[in-house]
């Protein structure tokens, strides 16, 4: 039989189905391998999570600034510098839990929460009625800060809420309207270096909580940052003025090429 494929015959001739299944095996295989490089390149999600729908009971102390935390008793007998866990605290959405704990600071409390949680900081979205001061309860004293001294950091400014676990990915430009609502509405801020291996909650001058809006032009770029560096318990926090903060030139190369020469 001819090579010639009639449309109209039930089978194409032998040599000619032979080559077809070829090119279709070989696109098939072509097809996985370009699907397995696209997958493997792409970022890994974080290991972070939030626990939603999970409703914890904690106890602890209220402590109001510069945002709104709840001190808890670690168990056992450890060091005064490790007596207490910190957890930042937020509202549900975009809103800040002042207005939640402002009748409570430096109050022990009983509270209901979801957890959202990564690289060892833990935040805690509080159910809004579910305050509840705990009379005959010692209340902890919070550790005064130790100052690191200067530090210049590069990385990225993020809203703490959704970068510890509420959104995946939680950072860069993808996330940049989010962050920039969450911030606005009064999430604590915290500064990630540009290698994801330095986490500091950002604070401003005499160490006092910053303005809402006082970041947003900075938001998802990389940014040189200068600062104060301060230890509180397990807190790292960076004071900064943000009135100094400027935009780092060419973007994310030389970020990158800047935090790899300070290593």
């Amino acid at each position: 039989m001819s090579d010639f494929y009639i449309g109209y015959l039930p089978k194409a001739p032998t040599s000619l189905a032979s080559f077809i299944r070829k090119v279709i095996l070989g696109l098939g295989l072509l097809a996985v391998a370009v699907a397995s490089v696209l997958v493997l390149s792409q970022m890994p999600f974080a290991n972070s999570f939030f626990e939603f729908g999970k409703l914890r009971d904690f106890d602890g102390t209220i402590i109001a600034g510069p945002y709104p935390t709840l001190l808890v008793a670690r168990p056992g007998d450890i060091g005064p510098a490790d007596k207490y866990s910190e957890y930042l605290l937020v509202a549900p959405g975009k809103h800040a839990a002042d207005d939640l704990v402002a009748a409570f600071d430096g109050q022990p409390v009983h509270l209901q929460g979801q957890l959202i949680y990564r690289d060892g900081r833990t935040m805690i979205e509080v159910v809004p009625a579910s305050i509840h001061a705990t009379p005959g309860a010692v209340a902890a004293a919070q550790q005064a800060a130790r100052d690191l001294g200067p530090a210049t950091v590069i990385g990225e400014i993020v809203d703490s809420k959704c970068y510890l676990g509420v959104m995946n990915p939680g950072r860069g430009k993808v996330h940049r309207d989010c962050a920039a609502r969450c911030l606005s509405g009064g999430i604590p801020p915290i500064f990630i270096s540009a290698d994801g291996r330095q986490q500091f909650l950002l604070v401003g001058p005499e160490g006092r909580a910053l303005r809402p809006d006082s970041l947003r032009e900075f938001i998802a770029e990389p940014i040189t940052i200068h600062g104060e560096r301060l230890q509180r318990g397990d807190t790292q926090l960076l004071e900064i003025d943000p009135e100094k903060l400027r935009h780092t030139p060419d973007g994310v190369q030389k970020a990158l090429k800047l935090s790899a020469s300070l290593r």
